[in-house]
């Protein structure tokens, strides 16, 4: 009998990659406030509110599933400093909604905004000291899987990338579009990360589904850098015009919400515990362009 996988947020960039990794191997149902794209997986979808709990009891209650995969959040920074009430909802106390009376293994996807930025990269041991209310309500999330005592996975990960046409949020997609027309744009180059393709991602959370993982777990790429020389190495793979791309400091963007500068996170016990490493962030973006190019 299929194990049953149970999935939010299932719409996004990494949604997208998940369902394409499980798919072959459980049954799923994919949920998401709104609907995109799932016809092409032939997966049952379910509307689903995280922030109506009668919604969430009805919805589980039918499908009954043995995991519980996250991906639902409200990953907009700046719009979590301006409604911190939305972002509580949406990142804290929806994750207790789903978890509170579950049984099975909850697998929450988590970030590196949980730190401050000041020393990155970060282990799994390191102290939170988040900088914004969209990190707070993270860090939150995992407080609250930690006190319900239940069999969850904290998966922290950061600057997830890949290409999908429906996906607006994903800054590989924004440097692509944006080079391909043409325009100029301004990227920073104090922000450092090791960013993570939502493939591979996808590929550690069946491991963590088979092995049934618990704990907390950090996941990111091979590659540490900032977020310019990430877009120049966009440029370079899909020979695109460079010179198009400008280097600009956080400070002058004067964003809502402060960003950490120096983050991204050490996959040491990743490699320790399932001898996985991070994965070259170029050969990922080889991959993808030739995916694209098919």
């Amino acid at each position: 009998m299929l194990k049953k996988i149970f999935i939010t947020g299932a719409s996004g960039q990494l949604g997208n990659s998940v369902l394409n990794q499980l798919n072959r191997k459980f049954e799923l149902l994919a949920t998401d406030i709104n609907i995109n794209q799932h016809d092409t997986f032939n997966i049952p979808f379910s509307i689903l509110d995280i922030t109506n709990i009668e919604n969430i009891k009805n919805v589980l209650s039918k499908f009954n599933p043995d995991v519980i995969i996250n991906l639902a959040a409200f990953t907009d920074v700046d719009g979590c400093e301006l409604n911190p009430k939305k972002a509580y909802l949406l990142n804290t106390k929806s994750v207790e909604m789903l978890a509170k009376d579950f049984g099975g293994q909850f697998i929450q996807i988590s970030t590196d905004y949980i730190f401050d930025g000041n020393n990155g990269p970060y282990s799994e041991d390191d102290v939170t000291n988040p900088i914004s209310i969209y990190g707070k309500t993270k860090l939150e999330a995992e407080k609250v899987l930690h006190d319900l005592k239940i069999n969850y996975c904290i998966i922290r990960t950061n600057i997830l990338f890949d290409y999908h046409y429906g996906t607006q949020a994903s800054f590989l997609k924004w440097v692509v579009d944006s080079l391909q027309s043409g325009k100029a744009i301004n990227i920073v180059n104090d922000q450092w990360n090791n960013p993570t393709w939502t493939v591979n991602l996808a590929e550690f959370i069946e491991l963590v589904i088979d092995k049934n993982v618990k704990g907390i777990y950090n996941y990111g790429g091979a590659d540490y850098l900032n977020r310019l020389e990430f877009a120049q190495i966009i440029s370079n793979i899909f020979n695109l015009d460079k010179t198009l791309i400008s280097p600009i400091s956080t400070g002058s963007l004067n964003q809502i919400a402060p960003r950490p500068l120096k983050g991204g996170l050490k996959i040491d016990k990743i490699k320790r515990e399932f001898d996985i490493n991070g994965v070259d962030l170029e050969y990922s973006l080889k991959m993808i362009k030739s995916r694209l190019q098919e």
